[in-house]
């Protein structure tokens, strides 16, 4: 996969990188928005000549933007001046011409980075101890997820989980097996010894299949100093793979370190247990307790945040709370670290949650710079809370060119585009509720009912009412569908999505106002999907009803406000596709 090296423009002490979209002065960022930046190159580009105002909207702004496109320019224009310290009155760089356009007055000198070569996929290992010890066993796991975190987001790398990482725990694998099955170049393995308050940590990075020795380490630090092992493997993987940061990545790296080492091994033995559910309460006090000692490490508070999130969302709902608490910690690190991907990329999580996808939406879009497949992943599902049925599938291939066996929501986008032979090709048990009516409609009635029958004594959760009003429906037993629907709508089920699902297997059993009432719950918990409401022939009964008309009208209202905000962060550029209609 080749890495994409577009020109750099300079001019004075300025110079704009199109591939991490910056601005920079003298080196240092300059702040300016996505749109503003675009107009500025492409001014940049045509220096000295007049670019008129219909020519910037034609090659930047689309058609179907819901936007005033005289007062959207003028408001970049204004923040291109702020950014570069010009005036209108007495131009330096951007000269207007009344009732024409632009024309840039500086002389630009580009530079042609055209060396390319193959973006690294990088996976990280649990190291493997030496020596069992109970009080540093935890760093087998926890210092690889830490260097994981730490690199995952830069553009020119690729990072396999800690989650795939740990498939491959123990003894040393397999060259050929990594290289296929977790599909990565280079690979970091280590071992680590206790010597009494020292850590002997050794370590290499080797080519895969090949085996060749890229870079190997070995060195002792006091078990005081865990921090300096993560910034010593993170920095010499970068420079041994030769890896070309921008300035902001540079300063990334060495954004955030921890006030103490009590602090790093509180978040460190946090980080461990917050992927196993049974111990999310163990690991949320221990972020607790990390913060206590640094309350400026922003990691932390974004690490926090999730362990609120999910608690909240899958153990002990508590009336919102959690989600509250949730959303005071990410936007506490965002505050410490405005950059720090880890925190953008949870915090869409909680704000899809909140009934906010469009939030979610703008703010991974913003950081797709990161050659992250997870971020990719979250917008699959933002984009179709919002309705952009194409901007999801977009966000699903690019994450698939990041990390082939990614699992993404797209399946719930193929079902709300009606593409129903699609969705019948996905193993009923990852999708039952949808893969069942999906085989029924294409004429595979049977299987998805037997199917179900087979799956749903295997189910304790409420899925299996899911399966149970899916199953039912396509037996023809209305009563035990019904109650099965009902069931789900008397817990607290609050996701909107399935709550929409629901509504239109309501008003396919003829409940009409029981679907309305529903449906208010699914566009007042932000599932804004206007395409799929407005053409699915299972809502037909409810197009005859004034409240479902207002609902769906408010939905379209959100919808097209979400495809404004997708074409003002040049949505479509950065996806790959189309822009939204």
């Amino acid at each position: 996969m080749p890495i994409s090296h577009p020109t750099v423009l300079r001019f004075g002490s300025f110079e704009l990188d199109p591939r991490s979209g910056e601005l920079r002065k003298n080196g240092d960022p300059i702040k300016l928005q996505p749109q503003p930046f675009k107009v500025l190159a492409l001014l940049a580009r045509h220096s000295g000549e007049v670019v008129t105002r219909q020519e910037i909207r034609s090659q930047i702004w689309s058609e179907e933007t819901f936007v005033d496109f005289d007062q959207s320019l003028n408001f970049c224009i204004r923040q291109i001046r702020e950014a570069l310290g010009d005036t209108a009155d007495g131009p330096q760089y951007i000269e207007t011409l009344p009732r024409r356009g632009y024309r840039f007055l500086m002389t630009v000198e580009t530079t042609e980075t055209d060396v390319a070569g193959p973006m690294m996929r990088l996976i990280v290992l649990p190291f493997r101890m030496l020596r069992p010890d109970e009080e540093t066993d935890f760093l087998a796991f926890s210092l690889p997820d830490a260097i994981t975190s730490s690199l995952s987001g830069l553009g020119a790398l690729i990072v396999r989980s800690s989650i795939v990482a740990s498939r491959f725990s123990g003894e040393t694998p397999d060259r050929h097996r990594l290289a296929s099955e977790a599909d990565v170049d280079v690979v970091l393995s280590g071992t680590l010894l206790r010597l009494g308050q020292q850590l002997r940590v050794s370590t290499q990075l080797t080519e895969v299949p090949g085996g060749a020795l890229l870079w190997s380490q070995s060195s002792e630090v006091h078990l005081g100093n865990l921090f300096q092992v993560q910034d010593e493997l993170t920095q010499g993987i970068v420079d041994s793979l030769s890896l070309p940061l921008t300035g902001r990545e540079h300063r990334l790296l060495k954004r955030d370190v921890p006030a103490n080492a009590s602090a790093y091994e509180l978040f460190l033995r946090a980080n461990q247990l917050s992927y196993d559910s049974k111990q999310w309460s163990v690991a949320r006090d221990l972020y607790a307790r990390c913060l206590k000692e640094d309350p400026q490490y922003a990691p932390a508070w974004a690490r926090l945040g999730r362990i609120h999130h999910v608690m909240e969302k899958y153990l002990s709902p508590s009336a919102g709370d959690g989600l509250h608490r949730a959303e005071v910690a990410f936007r506490r690190a965002l505050s410490l670290n405005p950059d720090l991907p880890l925190a953008h990329k949870l915090y869409a999580q909680l704000e899809v949650d909140l009934g906010r996808a469009q939030e979610a939406m703008v703010r991974l879009l913003q950081h797709t710079r990161a050659a992250d497949p997870e971020l990719f992943a979250g917008l699959v599902s933002a984009c179709r809370y919002c309705g952009l049925l194409d901007a999801s599938v977009a966000a699903d291939a690019q994450a698939r060119r990041l990390e082939p066996r990614v699992r993404t929501s797209v399946v719930h986008t193929w079902f709300l585009s009606g593409d129903y032979a699609r969705v019948a090709t996905v193993r009923l048990d990852d999708a039952p509720y949808i893969g069942a009516l999906s085989l029924a409609a294409v004429g595979r009635q049977n299987e998805a009912i037997a199917g179900l029958r087979e799956l749903e004594p295997k189910t304790n959760t409420r899925l299996r009412d899911f399966m149970a009003a899916a199953r039912s429906l396509l037996e023809g037993n209305d009563t035990e569908s019904l109650a099965a629907v009902g069931r789900i709508v008397a817990s607290d089920f609050r996701d909107p999505e399935g709550l929409f699902y629901l509504t239109r297997h309501l008003a396919r059993l003829g409940e009409c106002d029981r679907a309305v009432g529903l449906f208010g719950r699914v566009v007042a918990g932000g599932f804004h999907c206007f395409p799929a409401m407005t053409r699915d022939p299972w809502l037909d009964p409810l197009r005859q009803n004034a409240e479902f008309m207002r609902l769906l009208n408010e939905a379209e209202s959100h919808h097209k406000r979400a495809s404004d905000a997708f074409s003002e962060v040049q949505g479509s550029v950065l996806l790959g596709e189309p822009a939204p209609m």
